[in-house]
């Protein structure tokens, strides 16, 4: 497979972690393996990939130390998502901040009650990211956008959904997901990583991707690995996985998904 050429682009999601430190209680999965820094970027030359974001895996909930140790190791390529509690306080946020996180997540695969987000605490808390600048990341069980979405109401912050927003297949599902989405867009910035199709269970990734280009528009994608594939390992190939942005977005768009979103997004220069 040939090189993809580009002059910077941004893999927005990838993990990277060490095969000794302990999950957290409860963890649905620890992989038996490390995840490497430089395994992921030895990758990035044949994908024309040059700055990564690092995503606290769910398996390590909120304690950061690996993920914080990875992006100091080269804060000029390198930013951070972190998983941190409601009711943090400012002096770790500006801690995480100087160190390159810019974004907190939301890892809500498998919960039952979103209701809880709704509360006081939570709102204050997105009020608290959000003027740092940083946004919340979500992942959601296949068709439950729509659930989360009243939390980010009474705040201003921003929001990304990972992969796809995961919209499901039934045409009600789909409907409903970017219902929510437009709502949610009308009083702050939306995004969407396309990333990680082999997790969406039976959906259509090209047509999920044209329907967030409509409901948010070109400058609010950005695009994802979801290396090392935690479960997929032997499903998927790196450079594979970049080339299907092609199928998802007009070829022209390439450079405003790869560098110029991520880019403003996630503060690199």
């Amino acid at each position: 497979m040939s090189a993809v050429k580009t002059i910077r682009g941004v893999d927005a999601h990838a993990h990277v972690f060490s095969a000794q430190a302990p999950a957290v209680a409860g963890a649905r999965y620890r992989p038996p393996y490390a995840a490497e820094r430089n395994a992921w970027r030895s990758l990035w030359p044949g994908a024309g990939i040059t700055h990564g974001i690092v995503v606290q895996p769910g398996f390590f909930g909120a304690d950061n130390r690996e993920m914080l140790d990875t992006i100091a190791s080269d804060p000029r390529h390198l930013r951070g998502v972190a998983v941190l509690p409601s009711g943090i306080d400012d002096a770790t946020l500006k801690r995480f901040h100087r160190t390159g996180v810019r974004a907190v997540r939301l890892n809500l695969r498998g919960a039952r009650d979103y209701l809880v987000y709704q509360s006081e605490a939570w709102r204050s808390y997105f009020d608290q990211v959000h003027a740092f600048g940083w946004h919340v990341e979500c992942v959601v069980d296949t068709g439950r956008l729509r659930d989360i979405a009243p939390a980010f109401e009474g705040s201003p912050v921003n929001v990304l959904f990972d992969h796809f927003g995961a919209p499901g297949t039934s045409a009600a599902a789909v409907n409903s997901t970017f219902d929510s989405v437009r709502q949610l867009a009308r009083t702050r910035e939306v995004w969407c990583k396309f990333s990680a199709p082999h997790r969406l269970e039976g959906g259509d990734a090209r047509e999920h991707a044209k329907r967030w280009h409509d409901a948010v528009g070109p400058s609010r994608l950005v695009w994802g690995s979801d290396w090392p594939w935690m479960g997929f390992e032997n499903d998927v190939e790196y450079s594979a996985a970049r080339m299907r942005l092609a199928e998802w977005i007009d070829p022209k768009l390439e450079r405003l998904v790869l560098w110029d979103n991520a880019a403003r997004l996630y503060g690199f220069e």
